[in-house]
């Protein structure tokens, strides 16, 4: 109860501190809070913003999708190959760094400017984060399970299926959830370009329009979508695996 107090504490006090800085200041530069939800409202009612959440969504799930497809194989196996584990492991350490915007241009380059661009932009910008993360997520298994599983005559595929892949499994996914995140946070990027629908097209014509409100109302429905799906998310996960969260 105290938490839920000390957040709606937290929002009122956003609200009000926009609301005394959009009487300051001008409304291209920082809209008023009533003027950002009345937006919201028409856009709803219109079905625009629907349409927009469910493009925007659809590429970043292509995107996630492919990029854990890879990722979870390739951890499998640098986890347990020690040739690919010193060939590969020096290229995922500094995965995190990569500059992932500076492939857009090279992207038009190479996939044009349709529907293929903007999910293989998503697919590095959430793989560059994925395959590290995967990677911890299996040195974080218990090697007293794999070693017990070796002792009672599993063979190495044995442990990979049976113990490795099931313990793996929960961080996997909150790390999958996580990325959706990493691709909300990309969408304005990736859909820069040629998109007729996506909240970061609204964005992006909304900014080059002079449309501040708009602007506004795109970032904070990402916000509210991304922290409803990575509860509702995480908290399937802990139903789903209950025995990985039983001391939490």
């Amino acid at each position: 109860m105290k938490i839920i107090i000390k957040r709606i504490t937290l929002l009122v006090s956003i609200l009000l501190i926009w609301s005394i800085a959009a009487r300051h200041v001008n409304p291209l530069f920082i809209p008023s809070p009533v003027i950002v939800f009345k937006d919201l409202i028409g856009m709803i009612h219109t079905g625009q913003l629907i349409k927009a959440i469910e493009y925007s969504f659809l590429r970043i799930t292509a995107a996630t999708f492919i990029s854990g497809a890879i990722a979870f194989p390739i951890a499998i196996l640098v986890y347990n190959s020690r040739i690919a584990k010193d060939i590969l492991n020096p290229i995922i350490s500094v995965m995190r760094y990569i500059p992932v915007t500076a492939f857009y241009p090279l992207l038009i380059m190479w996939f044009g400017i349709d529907e293929m661009m903007k999910i293989v932009f998503l697919f590095i910008a959430t793989f560059v984060y994925m395959m590290p993360s995967v990677v911890l997520c299996l040195e974080e298994v218990n090697d007293d399970l794999i070693d017990t599983g070796l002792t009672i005559g599993m063979s190495k595929l044995q442990t990979i299926w049976r113990i490795q892949i099931p313990a793996s499994l929960p961080g996997v996914l909150n790390s999958y959830i996580m990325m959706y995140g990493i691709g909300f946070t990309y969408i304005a990027v990736a859909e820069t370009i040629n998109a007729q629908y996506g909240l970061g097209y609204i964005i992006q014509q909304s900014s080059s329009r002079g449309r501040t409100d708009l602007v506004f109302m795109a970032i904070i429905v990402i916000m509210i979508i991304s922290v409803i799906f990575d509860y509702v998310s995480k908290w399937l996960v802990r139903k789903i695996f209950k025995w990985r969260y039983i001391n939490d």
